[in-house]
């Protein structure tokens, strides 16, 4: 029996319209987030340091079963933090930029010894909100902390937020300065030399950072940015001035986004990270004479209030007189 064709002409529209890509979907149901997030003013911070702020945040697990702790120290937990001042966004400091870029750069997160959460507890951790956001000028702050049910799967997720905390800034509140008593332990050590190793007078020098620490050091490396190592140099004793490309290097550092190839650096218990500087790139180390070089790095590059300063061994080197050639006998 043959289909009216009225009947005919709507089953193939309607079989159009389902082949259609435009044809609005149903979205997928999201999971439920399996955790919830609290934060509290930690009242140390105030002690460490006037104007260094710092919260607490709990995460707790609000499902039957268990969670999964599966990133470095160094994403922060992969939590997103939302500052603002007398309502507008507070500015950011170089130290959340940086923090973006290492987990752009960390593909591999998943810990070798994962923590398992139960159903009702809590693991925290400390969130120095004053690393990535001016809070120096007065006024009102509000912060709140956020992070994504599933930080990779960015489209199976919904936002997870805390409560949001008043942080009140009273004029003639100075930036934060941490003693040194409160600041992390270094936990690496330099040791310098020539580069290769065998070379006598060479501008290039070797940079071993060691992990002297009991844990695996992870940080973002920029290729450009030479290791974030700054350089002394002394000529007969006398500082050397480096050149305009010095200048060049801690502008692109400023920065803080990588204008050439990046990585992520892990360097476990024991081991040891190494970059050649071309210091004569940087100093004119062409004179005849006994240079000295010294190279320092801070802890925590990106974090001025909270970073240490670690020197290096000294490494010498000559830079001989020029060979004058002899005349040749006149003939008499």
């Amino acid at each position: 029996m043959r289909m009216p064709q009225r009947a005919s002409i709507l089953a193939v529209s309607l079989l159009a319209a389902l082949a259609s890509p435009g044809l609005a979907q149903a979205p997928a149901a999201k999971p439920a987030p399996t955790f919830t997030l609290h934060i509290e003013d930690d009242p140390v911070a105030a002690r460490i340091a006037p104007g260094f702020h710092r919260v607490v945040v709990s995460y707790t697990r609000v499902l039957p079963g268990f969670e999964l702790e599966q990133f470095h120290p160094e994403s922060e937990n992969m939590y997103d933090m939302i500052v603002t001042r007398d309502g507008v966004a507070a500015p950011e400091l170089p130290a959340l930029q940086a923090l973006r870029a290492y987990r752009k750069a960390d593909r591999y997160p998943t810990l070798q010894n994962p923590r398992l959460l139960k159903m009702g507890e809590s693991w925290t951790s400390l969130l120095d909100i004053s690393d990535y956001f001016d809070m120096t000028k007065p006024g009102m702050y509000q912060v709140t902390v956020t992070r994504l049910s599933q930080p990779h799967s960015p489209e199976y997720s919904v936002v997870v937020r805390s409560n949001t905390l008043s942080i009140v800034v009273t004029p003639g509140t100075p930036a934060p300065v941490v003693p040194d008593a409160d600041k992390p332990k270094p936990p690496f050590e330099l040791t310098i030399g020539p580069e290769p190793p065998d070379a006598q007078n060479s501008s290039f020098i070797r940079v071993e950072l060691d992990n002297t620490s009991n844990r695996t050091f992870r940080e973002y490396k920029c290729e450009a940015f030479l290791g974030m190592y700054d350089i002394q140099v002394r000529w007969n004793g006398v500082p050397l001035q480096p050149n305009d490309q010095m200048q060049r290097l801690q502008t692109a550092r400023s920065r803080v986004t990588c204008p050439g190839n990046v990585w992520l650096t892990t360097i476990e218990p024991g081991e040891f990270d190494a970059d050649d500087i071309p210091v004569g790139a940087f100093f004119d180390v062409s004179r005849p004479g006994t240079y000295s070089v010294v190279v320092t790095r801070g802890t925590y590059p990106w974090e001025p209030p909270k970073s240490v300063e670690v020197e290096s061994n000294t490494y010498t080197f000559e830079v001989p007189e020029p060979a004058h050639e002899q005349s040749p006998a006149s003939d008499r």
